[in-house]
């Protein structure tokens, strides 16, 4: 096994401050749905719209390195591959949700936008409840993990 694939507890603590980010964000996304069009500044749409993409983006490319494949390894099961796959196909359509919802916030801050509030609001929503689902998905993945390494054993075992 490569020193690569180890988890470090440095990884961890990545990986727990970027989901604590994407939780910060769910929450000023959630203000934003509820306050559409009324108390947000175009400076604070095109502050959103930059952040969004970004730190998504960021955090599935640590996952992606640093947690899938030690998971995968001390995993060693089938089902191991096929729950990162479900989560690489995840990560896809979160950066397209991600990419979408950053153009809709521009065009609204431009003023060009062409989407209803609510439209937006349940855009926004939609994004917020696949986004946590994920990361809950994601700690669950990092906890399973560290106890079986804890107990010298398979994550599956």
């Amino acid at each position: 096994m490569e020193n690569s694939a180890q988890l470090r507890a440095s990884d961890v603590s990545h990986l727990e401050a970027h989901h604590g980010e994407l939780l910060n964000l769910c929450l000023q996304l959630e203000e934003t749905a509820e306050e559409l069009g009324s108390n947000y500044l175009p400076q604070d749409y095109v502050r959103l719209a930059a952040f969004i993409p970004q730190l998504v983006s960021e955090t599935h490319a640590l996952e992606e390195k640093v947690l899938f494949p030690d998971f995968s390894q001390q995993a060693n099961s089938h089902f191991a591959g096929v729950i990162i796959e479900r989560l690489k196909a995840e990560h896809r359509c979160d950066r397209l949700t991600a990419d979408e919802l950053a153009q809709t916030l521009t065009a609204i801050a431009e003023g060009k936008s062409t989407r209803a509030p609510e439209t937006v609001s349940y855009m926004i929503r939609g994004f917020l409840e696949s986004l946590r689902r994920h990361i809950l998905s994601e700690k669950l993945m990092i906890e399973a993990l560290l106890a079986a390494k804890s107990e010298q054993r398979e994550v599956f075992g």
